[in-house]
Formats: C-alpha cells, structure tokens, sequence
C-alpha cells in the first residue's frame, strides 16, 4: 500500500523501521526529559534555605520551567515537521544538558529562575518531537503499544530517576544533583544522535498558514483537544493532592506516604502496559471512554468513602492504572488525525497537557477550599465525564 493509500506522508513511510531498541530509547528519553523538568520537587527545602527565599518563592522554579514548555510546545511541533525529529531532540537534549549544568553554578535565585525558563522553552522540542517520531516510525497496527511505552518514561521518572536525584541532592547538595541531571542529557544527546532512527521531514516547504489550516480543518479536533484537557486535568489533580489527602485524612508524615505513591506509580505502569495491547486489538476511542467513566467513579470512591489505609492506597493504585491504560489508545489515534502535520497536532496536545495540568493544580485548590479534601471525590467525577462526554461524538461520527 503506498503511503498516500494508507495516510501517511511519504516521508515518514520511508522512515527506517523501528524495533525494541527505538522503543527503549524513547522511553529513556522521556525519563529523562521529564526528571530534567520535575527534579526541582525534591530540592525546594535546599534551594530555599541556600538561595535565601521562602519556600513558596522557591517553588516558583517549577512554573518558571513548566509555563514555557507548555507554550512553546506548538511552535516545536511545527519545527519538528520541517527540520526532521532527530534534529530537534538532540538540539533540546544537548541544550537542556547545557543549561542543567549551568543552573548548578547559578549565583543567585534570579538567575536560576532565567536558566529555568530558558530550559523549559528549549526542553519543549523533544516531547512532541518524540510523540510525533512514535506516529512516524511504527505502524497504526502497533502504535498503541508504542505510545504505552513512550508514557512509560513518565512513570520511570516519578518513580525511580526524581526520587534518586532528591537523594543525590540530599547527600552531597542540590548542586551536585543539576550536575548529575546535565551530564546525563549530555549522554542522551549523543545517544540519540547515533542510535534514534533518522525521519525526513514530512512538512519542508510548507507555510505555517497552511499546516495549521489543515490541522484545524480536522473534524473534532476542538472536541480531541478538549477531552485531553479534561483527563489531563483530572491526572494532574491526583498527582498533585492525592499526597495532601493521605497525609490530611491518615495523619501521615511526607515520608510515610511515599510508599503509598509508589504503589501509585506502579499502577500507572501497569496501565501504560495494558493500555498498549488493547489499543492495538480495540476501538481505541472506546477505551478512551471507558477508561475515563471508570476512573471517575473509582476516584468517586477513593475521596468520597471512609476506607482503610490499605484499601485506600489499593484504590488509588487502581484509579492510577485505569487512567494511564488510556493514554495509547488516545495519542495512537491522535497520530492519526492530521498524518501530514503529525508535528504540529502533537504540538496543540502537548499544549493542552501542560493546560490541563494546571487547570488540575487550579481546581484542586478551588475544591479544597470551598469543600475540603472530599470536594476532590465530586471534581473528578465531573473532570472524567466531560472528557468522556467531549470524546463520544468523535467515536460515533468515526473521525478519521
């Protein structure tokens, strides 16, 4: 089947093809990308006493990060479909290893907080350049699965590559630990360099008024991003106070209820697993719904109901891997929406990921403060219908 048969563009048809190693690469890749963004957690105590702020100043770090990636995310997905994938990966990998090193040396907390925007506004070409590579270089038979592994990354990373970099930081000083962080995008840069199959450029020569009048001309496409925005949101709340709720309802220390996250964590993993498969073998925008209507009722239980500590940690665990097992599905059909500006349709979902975290920090807060702990029961339940009620028009109009 030639590749304007099957939707493709031509130059990602003839794009290498890809194995395990791809896959593994990815998934490290994404490990790395999202510890380079997140391992400010861990080192806010250290950076507010040494830096001289207060630890709601500090905490500023992480937005100073986060805000640019998530805007510039659409301008790297269009770069990604005119100058190539690998290009732009190792551009952000080596720049972000860069700058990593320099925030180690940084005098003050002004000038962390610009190395951290600037890290933020360049790290953004490597996650959707990395999204769009996985649409390129794997068939739609087995995108699904490769889409559970490239969210694979971010599980590894809030489990296993930020807590070790908050005890780097804790044993020899949060410096070390940004020097720890740059060496190894260094040593990803180069890795992507020579192992990451190279994909041509699938845009070259295309006006930017052009890729995005046919971005927008996809039916549904204001109802994909807003379903994403909706799970993201809902995502973004459990991660964010899911600890508050444990340590505020069982009395629990911040190192007590780390155990209880890593269950969590576990849960996500075992749901990108899962999800992968069975968005190779099922309707993808089905799992989708079902998926989201599940965790909105299982998260109904986890806030709403007075169980035990194990139970509730079991359920979380639950509603973790509920939620995660959506995720292939979702952005393996997403990859096909606009096959020819993959770039820059990975570009406006990444956009609404950021958005919708924030949107999940935002009503947390809200719901917290009119209703308590327990207002995050009726927040998710209204966060996973609208992202089901958002996606069922696409399913049953089959949007191509």
């Amino acid at each position: 089947m030639s590749a304007r048969a099957s939707g493709e563009p031509a130059a990602a048809a003839a794009a290498p093809a890809a194995g395990t190693g791809t896959l593994l690469l990815i998934t490290t890749a994404i490990c790395g990308i999202v510890t380079s963004v997140t391992m400010i957690g861990p080192l806010l105590l250290d950076l507010s006493r040494e830096l001289g702020v207060s630890l709601g100043i500090a905490g500023l770090l992480a937005a100073a990060t986060a805000v640019p990636q998530a805007l510039g995310s659409p301008l790297a997905g269009l770069l990604s479909d005119r100058l190539g994938r690998r290009p732009m990966i190792v551009l952000s990998f080596a720049a972000v290893g860069v700058l990593t090193l320099a925030a180690a040396g940084a005098p003050g907390f002004a000038a962390l907080v610009a190395i951290r925007f600037l890290t933020g506004a360049i790290g953004c070409l490597a996650p959707t350049s990395l999204m769009a590579s996985v649409g390129d270089l794997f068939p739609a038979a087995r995108r699904a699965r490769a889409m559970g592994w490239f969210n694979l990354g971010f599980s590894l990373a809030a489990i296993g590559s930020v807590p070790l970099v908050g005890a780097i930081g804790g044993v020899f000083g949060w410096r070390v630990a940004f020097v720890a962080v740059g060496a190894a995008m260094l040593v990803l840069a180069v890795a992507m360099r020579a192992w990451f199959p190279p994909v041509p450029a699938i845009a070259a020569g295309t006006s930017v008024v052009a890729t995005y009048r046919a971005v927008w001309q996809v039916r549904g496409l204001l109802n994909v991003l807003g379903a994403n925005l909706a799970e993201r949101s809902m995502f973004g709340m459990l991660t964010f106070y899911l600890p508050a709720f444990l340590m505020l309802r069982f009395g629990m220390s911040a190192v007590g209820v780390a155990p209880a996250l890593s269950a969590v964590a576990v849960g996500a993993i075992a749901g990108n697993a899962l999800g992968g498969p069975l968005g190779d073998r099922l309707p993808r925008l089905a799992i989708f719904i079902a998926s989201q209507l599940a965790a909105a009722a299982l998260a109904l239980a986890l806030f709403g109901s007075p169980l035990p500590l194990l139970a509730t940690v079991a359920l979380a665990a639950v509603v973790g891997l509920v939620n995660a097992a959506s995720r292939p599905s979702f952005l393996a059909f997403s990859s096909d929406l606009a096959p020819a500006q993959r770039g820059a349709m990975f570009g406006l979902i990444a956009l609404a990921n950021q958005s919708g975290m924030a949107l999940g920090s935002a009503l947390g807060a809200l719901v917290i403060q009119l209703w308590g702990p327990r207002g995050l029961a009726f927040a998710a339940v209204a966060q996973g219908v609208v992202a089901a009620a958002l996606m069922l028009p696409v399913a049953l109009r089959g949007v191509r």
